[in-house]
């Protein structure tokens, strides 16, 4: 079972200097480096006031000599946002930074406000997307490009830098829906399924990318992760309590942004289900059992989002080395 983590929690409090924030979580990362995640992953969002989310692949940029062996993923980048020919030159450019330590998760995102700022609306998001992703993949294998898409124009084009990592970096696609993880089996070999989807949805939608996949690419069975709420403390009760001010925040941006949309499942957007519902939480130990009956449902790794971080730096980085040494290298050890 690989485990990641993911730089969000890190971004509060946000009443820091920006400058701050960043600098911190270089420290943190630096620190990670060799406690045994398998990645450190960011986000992607556009005008994300009150909240803070720094871009991904300049972010990533800086953290790349800090990470030592970690990947480093984007987690997810909404590709519908973005022009497909910069996305293809900057990950490149990442791709070689990193020396192919990069995985590159993308998603379609669900935010009105960003899709306006691109010039898009809802429609637009999945025709966009696989456009986007079919012209960086011809790109990325120094393909001369010709097209004519709905979204992108191209004539006899071509990247002066290829890939480090041929014929691109591994790529992955966010999933809250039956049809997002047939998505995401078509078009790439990794589904990773968001934070607020629940346990039992998680394991009927590795059911259904399984069997996606075994018809779009036989003996290419691809890889399962899904991003889980870590909260940890001396018990259920504690890790709870400690949480519930850093859930309640999350709750309310989720619902504000409209997260919630019919082609999903039932996501988990407030108090009413059982934090066991959906969360990995409790002591170490019961962390370590719900980590393995995640592996039990077909997952092969999960990235952490961790509440109840401390607010100082040096003791976010020991309770990142709790997290490790009693939850990580012991989960490294499921499915061998």
């Amino acid at each position: 079972m690989r485990i990641g983590f993911h730089l969000t929690p890190f971004w509060s409090p946000t009443d820091r200097a920006p400058t701050a924030i960043i600098d911190e979580a270089i420290e943190v990362v630096r620190a990670a480096a060799s406690m045994g995640f398998a990645w450190v992953s960011i986000g992607h969002h556009w005008l994300s006031h009150p909240t803070v989310w720094p871009h991904p692949i300049a972010m990533l940029s800086r953290l790349a000599p800090e990470a030592g062996e970690m990947r480093l993923k984007t987690s997810m980048l909404l590709l519908p946002l973005l022009n497909p020919v910069d996305v293809a030159e900057g990950v490149v450019t990442l791709d070689h930074i990193t020396h192919g330590r990069l995985d590159v998760g993308v998603a379609i995102g669900y935010r009105e406000r960003e899709l306006e700022a691109a010039g898009l609306g809802r429609k637009d998001r999945v025709p966009k997307l696989e456009e986007s992703l079919s012209v960086m993949k011809r790109l990325w294998r120094g393909e001369e490009v010709t097209c004519e898409g709905a979204y992108t124009k191209l004539t006899r084009a071509r990247l002066g830098l290829p890939p480090f990592q041929r014929p691109h970096p591994p790529l992955e696609m966010g999933a809250q829906s039956v049809g997002a993880t047939r998505r995401a089996a078509r078009l790439v070999d990794a589904v990773f399924f968001g934070p607020q989807v629940a346990w039992a949805d998680v394991g009927r939608l590795v059911s259904v990318y399984r069997e996606a996949r075994a018809m779009e690419a036989p003996g290419a069975p691809g890889t399962a992760f899904a991003s889980r709420s870590l909260i940890v403390g001396a018990s259920k009760e504690a890790a709870r309590a400690a949480a519930r001010g850093y859930l309640e925040r999350t709750f309310a941006m989720y619902r504000s942004w409209e997260m919630q949309e019919p082609s999903m499942v039932q996501l988990q957007l407030g108090f009413d289900a059982s934090l066991d519902d959906w969360t990995i939480n409790g002591t170490p130990r019961e962390c370590l059992e719900t980590i393995a009956r995640a592996r039990e449902r077909g997952l092969d790794g999960i990235g952490f989002t961790i509440y109840s971080l401390p607010r100082e730096v040096k003791a976010r980085v020991e309770y990142l080395r709790m997290i490790a040494d009693e939850i990580v290298r012991p989960a490294a050890a499921f499915g061998r």
